[in-house]
């Protein structure tokens, strides 16, 4: 019979400022990234917000690298007309596409991952619960793009700890980071 020795009990990653404490890097609020300048570093974004779902593309083009690091898919709309014609096509629906409920909203929403996203695997990381009651909708063209890029990285696996010069998954993987872009509003 084989048996394991169960580790100490450490404190696991709360989004609070206490987290952040050992952190050598900078620290940047997702509603300020628009102002910060992300070259040549690495870059960990925690928790996708309307800023950071918006802004993603512009990191993804300055930093050397960026894991994104998912608590839960969002569901994520175009922002501009051009994205939003080619998933319908109706002139009905376009002139009032301000009415739509919830429903017609997570539809369209799903078929655009599904036309932004080839890659079935990143596709099923990417898809949003349906069934959830408080539905968040972020508008972002070019974020399914953004993740798809070379230096870009989406991270599933809950944080356990944030180093010194680092974010540390469960997994055991630690993502090398000079800046961390956090919303404190947001809880983990």
């Amino acid at each position: 019979m084989v048996t394991f020795k169960q580790d100490a009990p450490s404190s696991t990653f709360k989004n609070v400022a206490t987290d952040f404490q050992t952190f050598q890097g900078v620290l940047v609020q997702s509603k300020e990234m628009k102002d910060f300048d992300f070259s040549h570093k690495n870059v960990a974004i925690l928790s996708i917000d309307q800023h950071s779902a918006s802004l993603l593309s512009n990191v993804c083009e300055q930093a050397t690298h960026v894991a994104v690091f998912q608590i839960h898919p969002h569901f994520i709309l175009p922002k501009t007309e051009r994205f939003m014609q080619k998933l319908i096509q109706h002139p009905l629906v376009m002139k009032n596409r301000r009415l739509f409920n919830h429903r017609i909203k997570s539809l369209l929403a799903l078929r655009f991952l599904e036309d932004q996203v080839k890659d079935t695997w990143l596709k099923h990381l990417l898809m949003p619960n349906t069934a959830i009651q408080n539905k968040v909708f972020l508008k972002a063209d070019h974020y399914y793009s953004s993740l798809q890029r070379e230096n870009c990285t989406l991270v599933t696996w809950p944080i356990i700890k944030i180093h010194e010069h680092g974010i540390q998954a469960i997994n055991g993987d630690i993502y090398a980071c000079d800046v961390i872009v956090h919303n404190p509003e947001e809880s983990l």
